[in-house]
């Protein structure tokens, strides 16, 4: 930015791909003379200082045909909305770390949620810059293009065709998965592009049980089931953990089997809210190379979602939005999901949004907290409530 006298004439973009930008406004400099000749304190203190030796020479840094050249105006700053800092600013980001890394692209886990679809969002909004700074003649984009997709004559024209190229993603379906989250899956990688597969992981889980029934000589049982919750909460992470393992098996070996070179970067989808609850299994969609949305809350995710419904048309995140967080990793009940994530984890995600924010911004313990939790949710819960443990 450019600023003189405490206005902004000059604004450069917030979030851009170019590697350098320049900023050029006209001013006058008799104007900072006269704006600092109206404080008076700087005036006084001025006075009581020793003047510096002034060394006169025979030629000026501007001409007499100079007072006719209008300076430039000062402008309205614009700020971004959170929902586009969310859209631009990690798809720079990610833009960059593909690039200085010099693999074929992304590889995300697709379960159908608000926070993977999200992921997927980022990216999109990630081809749509590209293709718009290439659009625009920028060499050295279209330059890192060419050597991420291995084709020196390539020039992308549509970001979904550019998706299809860089981003593949993947539903990896179990006897615990419904057909409302495979469809938008499925509706959504339609529309952004990417290309898109479905593998089903239970014929290794239940590998995995035999050789533990083998080795143990029992068998852990659901909940629903009989089982306890530690019994429950195995059978669960087994699940997630072996997606975790086809993640990177397939992004190995994924762009080998089309005859392409390079590996991809896989692209992780726990949101801060989780991490900071603790609601995740480890080693599963939490490890990854990259995770875009790990300082990002869900109450934010699912404002920056309905953004992109409305800007950039994409008619799959409505169903999205609408639909009750969840892992699918208990059995469903007539075909309907019966696991919630706020039913797990005891809180809703608008309570733990509050948690988030008092932690990180106000910077409060654990009695700090209780103390402002209790004027903030006095006409909800009594103070007893407040500390009960979820």
């Amino acid at each position: 930015m450019i600023c003189m006298n405490g206005a902004t004439v000059a604004q450069g973009l917030q979030f851009s791909l170019d590697d350098v930008e320049v900023l050029v406004a006209t001013l006058d400099l008799e104007d900072v003379r006269s704006y600092r000749a109206e404080i008076s304190s700087r005036n006084f203190a001025a006075s009581k200082v020793t003047p510096y030796f002034r060394v006169k020479v025979s030629f000026a840094l501007s001409c007499s045909d100079d007072i006719n050249t209008p300076t430039s105006e000062p402008i309205q700053w614009r700020y971004h909305s959170p929902e586009e800092e969310i859209s631009l600013g990690p798809a720079c980001w990610l833009w960059d770390y593909l690039r200085r890394s010099r693999q074929g692209g992304f590889l995300l886990p697709l379960s159908g949620g608000v926070d993977s679809s999200a992921t997927a969002c980022i990216v999109y909004s990630m081809c749509l810059q590209v293709c718009s700074a290439v659009w625009n003649g920028n060499q050295g984009v279209l330059l890192d293009v060419r050597k991420i997709v291995n084709d020196e004559s390539y020039t992308p024209k549509d970001p979904r065709e550019f998706c299809r190229r860089i981003l593949t993603t993947c539903y990896m379906a179990s006897e615990n998965s419904s057909q409302a989250t495979y469809d938008r899956a499925k509706s959504l990688t339609e529309e952004i592009g990417s290309y898109h597969i479905n593998i089903n992981i239970d014929g290794v889980v239940k590998a995995v049980w035999v050789v533990f029934s083998a080795v143990m000589g029992r068998l852990p049982q659901y909940s629903m089931c009989g089982g306890s919750s530690r019994e429950n909460l195995a059978l669960q992470n087994v699940q997630a953990r072996i997606r975790m393992v086809f993640a990177y098996l397939f992004a190995q070996l994924c762009l080998w089997t089309r005859g392409i070179p390079g590996g991809l970067l896989v692209l992780g989808s726990s949101n801060v809210d989780e991490s900071l609850r603790g609601y995740f299994t480890k080693y599963d969609c939490s490890s990854a190379d990259i995770n875009p949305i790990g300082g990002i809350s869900k109450n934010d995710l699912r404002s920056f979602i309905q953004h992109c419904l409305e800007n950039f048309h994409l008619r799959a995140l409505g169903s999205i939005l609408s639909a009750p967080p969840t892992a699918e990793l208990e059995p469903l009940k007539e075909g309907q999901v019966a696991q919630t994530d706020e039913a797990d984890m005891g809180m809703t995600y608008d309570e733990l949004s509050v948690y988030g924010k008092l932690r990180k911004i106000a910077k409060a313990g654990p009695y700090s907290m209780f103390c402002k939790l209790v004027n903030m949710w006095k006409d909800i819960c009594t103070p007893a409530e407040v500390t009960k443990p979820s």
